[in-house]
């Protein structure tokens, strides 16, 4: 049975020129969804994907850091498909990250992490708020992780930037909830998407991390593509500032 519950909804995924985002926006795809896949790298291999499968979708090449670009794309995607309902902001720094105490990090890459995983999200919700006004509400959904709700070595730009985007979730409810705009966050657990894999040292350890959960197997992007859909469904049209946990239960919170 075929699963349309996005049908026609106009859903615009940041980061999606590959990995979890591309993996969310075919999938959104195959929900009915029309796709907008924006990304500092050239998504057309995935946008091509989509639409070689008879999928609607667009490509956005932009900069989450910078305001011009993020009203660019809401613009890009009101001119193809009409309107914006949805947004994933899925774009960050992770998988290029070295692991590093936090007297190694080096203060200018702190920034810039800071400057993607957080900067990046606000500017990307700023600029879809008015679209989002102009067909009567929508749904934002952020990705974070769920090593903050634990607390782990090695990565604490990372950690605090994924740390504010649940806060910054909480406030914008607050502040968006009158304009009908519902704001969520999934909390992944370490997901194998290719760059991930592509690290030193994951093949070594992720046996021991899927071991860790209660459902005791590896996680892939496309564990994520259900309950982000389910936020930015109509079911979830009274659900709004919720973190979902996705990780096979490695962290409970």
């Amino acid at each position: 049975m075929e699963n349309k519950m996005l049908k026609g909804k106009r859903i615009i995924v940041t980061g999606a020129a590959q990995g979890i985002g591309a993996v969310l926006a075919d999938g959104f795809s195959k929900m009915g969804a029309l796709v907008s896949l924006a990304d500092i790298v050239n998504p057309s291999k995935a946008v091509a994907k989509i639409t070689d499968a008879g999928g609607q979708a667009i490509g956005v090449t932009m900069d989450v850091t910078r305001l011009e670009d993020n009203e660019r794309m809401v613009a890009e995607t009101e001119e193809a498909f009409g309107g914006v309902d949805g947004l994933v902001c899925n774009a960050a720094l992770f998988a290029t990250l070295p692991i590093q105490m936090q007297d190694e990090i080096d203060p200018e890459l702190w920034d810039k992490v800071m400057a993607v995983n957080i900067k990046g999200k606000w500017l990307s919700s700023r600029a879809v708020v008015p679209a989002m006004e102009r067909v009567g509400g929508g749904s934002i959904v952020m990705i974070a992780t769920n090593r903050i709700f634990h607390g782990f070595p090695g990565m604490l730009h990372y950690d605090a930037s994924k740390g504010g985007v649940l806060a910054m979730t909480r406030s914008l409810i607050r502040e968006l909830g009158p304009k009908n705009i519902r704001v969520n966050t999934i909390a992944p657990g370490l997901t194998l998407s290719e760059g991930v894999l592509a690290r030193d040292g994951i093949a070594d350890r992720k046996g021991a991390i899927a071991a860790g959960r209660a459902i005791a197997r590896d996680q892939s992007p496309e564990d994520l593509i259900g309950p982000t859909g389910f936020f930015l469904s109509d079911h979830a049209g009274f659900v709004t500032g919720q973190s979902l946990g996705v990780d096979g239960g490695g962290v409970i919170h």
